[in-house]
């Protein structure tokens, strides 16, 4: 299952340049903080919170960054092998716009 996210994530987030390009949903309130951060969906009247990490993931998305920097990022400051980051950062991509909490831009 897991795989049939990456393959729609890479198809339909990633630019030219393997830049992520996705935004906020329009119902959707981001606090990023020093622990992590809290996405507030106010459409469905839910809230959302992540560590470090899923917000590193979260900014880099919104920031249009490609995978592999935010992977290189966050590899270097956790000391996380980078594979293994670009894995769970495309599954954490997947989830959030899964929950309706990140959008593709064109969306």
């Amino acid at each position: 299952m897991i795989s049939i996210f990456r393959s729609a994530l890479n198809r339909l987030a990633h630019g030219e340049q393997g830049l992520l390009r996705f935004h906020a949903a329009p119902d959707v309130k981001a606090s990023l903080h020093a622990g992590g951060m809290v996405l507030i969906h106010l459409g469905k009247g839910t809230v959302f919170s992540s560590n470090r990490v899923g917000a590193m993931i979260w900014e880099g998305a919104t920031e249009r960054r490609s995978l592999d920097e935010v992977a290189a990022s966050i590899s270097g400051a956790f000391d996380i092998p980078r594979q293994t980051v670009r894995e769970d950062a495309a599954a954490f991509l997947s989830q959030l716009q899964a929950e309706g909490l990140l959008v593709p831009d064109g969306n």
